[in-house]
């Protein structure tokens, strides 16, 4: 349960704070910054963590198993998604969103908002969704 957002051209990535467990949550860092690139993870915590590991060491050895993932990673030539798989497919449009709440954010992002705003709203909407929204810039 999250939402995160991604706007190429302005160079943010953008997500809530709410991890939940059981009946309860708990604020959770869901954007990790590696090198020049700003890479957001949503689905099961473990397999996020899991290919998280595996691609932030340089994906050595074989492609992490995992079922219940998708992340967005935006570097300097673009905005990518990537799937369960290890699959990373360019972004054309430079604006995405993922999670729970990832087609409100869209939707929020392709009706002319910021990814701020996007966050902002779907988290109104999306009750996997909260805790505070964070903004992160790619550096150059």
């Amino acid at each position: 349960m999250t939402t995160i957002a991604a706007d190429f051209e302005a160079g943010i990535m953008v997500s809530d704070s709410r991890c939940s467990a059981g009946a309860t949550w708990y604020p959770m860092t869901k954007v990790h910054r590696v090198g020049n690139e700003l890479i957001g993870i949503a689905g099961a915590v473990k397999d996020g963590h899991r290919w998280l590991k595996w691609y932030t060491a340089g994906k050595k050895g074989p492609h992490p198993k995992i079922e219940d993932f998708v992340a967005l990673v935006l570097r300097a030539d673009g905005l990518y998604d990537v799937s369960s798989d290890g699959l990373e497919l360019r972004v054309e449009r430079g604006k995405h969103a993922i999670g729970s709440g990832g087609s409100a954010a869209l939707a929020v992002m392709l009706a002319g908002h910021d990814a701020k705003m996007a966050v902002d709203i779907a988290c109104q909407v999306d009750t996997g969704s909260g805790g505070d929204v964070i903004v992160y810039k790619v550096t150059a």
